[in-house]
């Protein structure tokens, strides 16, 4: 891309850091509400469906939970880092810019 410029638009990196704590929220909500209906529902139900529904809905959880970590994770040790590094770039583009209009 010779002589032309490249926009870069870090809003949408930001944005999904900031949605990432309300989906956090969110899922931790949905899990409460899982676990409130699980313990209802088991309390009546007894035997091998019991059973077998208990063992699934304990695997949902997991993974219920799981999300937050993964949010976390990308939001922390990728995103965080770009983020980071595009503004640091602009204000070194910026000083450099303008060091070369006082010149």
């Amino acid at each position: 891309m010779a002589g032309g410029f490249v926009s870069a638009d870090i809003g949408i990196l930001e944005s999904f850091v900031s949605n990432s704590e309300s989906a956090i929220t969110e899922f931790k909500n949905i899990k409460k509400e899982f676990e409130r209906i699980n313990s209802t529902l088991l309390k009546k139900w007894q035997g091998e469906g019991a059973d077998a529904y208990e063992l699934e809905s304990s695997h949902i959880l997991e993974n219920i939970g799981g999300i937050e970590d993964i949010l976390n994770s990308i939001n922390e040790e990728v995103l965080s880092g770009i983020i980071s590094n595009y503004n640091e770039m602009d204000t070194q583009l910026a000083e450099y810019t303008n060091s070369l209009m006082a010149e």
